[in-house]
């Protein structure tokens, strides 16, 4: 059982907050959900979250965004420090080769 699934079943209603908020974020539309994706591997890679990371890499394969799209906007925390992105790569490569 994911994190995820283990958090909805624990607690329905922050799951479901966090759903409505996450959609009004965007509620204009103004993002396509490819790049609003590909936007939070790069924040996920930044923060160091392996959870939400590995969570949106998936998504953003699932969105049809290419291996090199991922790896492009995780690698986006190098700015931020080496550390902050050598992360992300390897997790890229997890997700990829399990699809």
């Amino acid at each position: 059982m994911s994190v995820w699934e283990i958090f909805n079943e624990e607690t329905p209603e922050v799951a479901d907050a966090y759903v409505k908020l996450s959609a009004a974020i965007n509620a204009v539309g103004a993002l396509d959900e490819k790049t609003r994706t590909l936007i939070l591997v790069g924040i996920f890679s930044a923060t160091r979250d392996p959870v939400a990371l590995r969570h949106f890499i998936r998504t953003a394969f699932n969105v049809g965004a290419s291996k090199e799209e991922i790896q492009s906007a995780a690698l986006l925390a190098f700015n931020t420090g080496v550390t902050f992105a050598e992360m992300s790569v390897p997790l890229i490569k997890e997700v990829s080769d399990s699809l």
